[in-house]
């Protein structure tokens, strides 16, 4: 696994997965990118009340300009368009091995259509692997 990509939407709850990113450079020897799409149509459908602090990209940025991982920086990029189009049209472009999404916080179908209908773009279009990742909290 070389080159590693962590995408991200417009919720707060995608934010853990900034976290994620930062502590996979400490992991593996990968090159790892996190790519934030925004697209309307996800919008606050992943059940999400709160409201970012900013906005989505500086709020990025700063998680990962507190990151102290030896050297290793985790690679931040925007996308605006439909996930299904602009995930696997970032996967082709920069030759991503790996990738990782989040599994979506709400209980809502429709959102989980959504995750699969992404997840179908990148396997029917590009050569990555896709790995389906929950955020855990330690707290009961």
């Amino acid at each position: 696994m070389k080159n590693v990509l962590i995408v991200v939407d417009t919720s707060q709850s995608s934010l853990w997965l900034a976290y994620y990113a930062m502590g996979l450079t400490r992991r593996i020897a990968a090159r790892v990118s996190i790519l934030l799409v925004i697209d309307p149509d996800y919008g606050d459908e992943t059940g999400d009340a709160d409201e970012w602090i900013g906005s989505p990209e500086k709020r990025l940025e700063s998680i990962l300009a507190e990151d102290h991982s030896g050297g290793r920086r985790v690679e931040f990029f925007v996308a605006r368009g439909r996930m299904e189009e602009e995930i696997p049209k970032f996967i082709s472009e920069n030759d991503i091995s790996k990738l990782f999404i989040g599994s979506p916080q709400s209980k809502r179908a429709e959102v989980y259509v959504r995750l699969m209908r992404t997840i179908d773009a990148v396997n029917t279009t590009t050569g990555c692997d896709v790995e389906v990742v929950q955020k855990v909290s330690a707290q009961k």
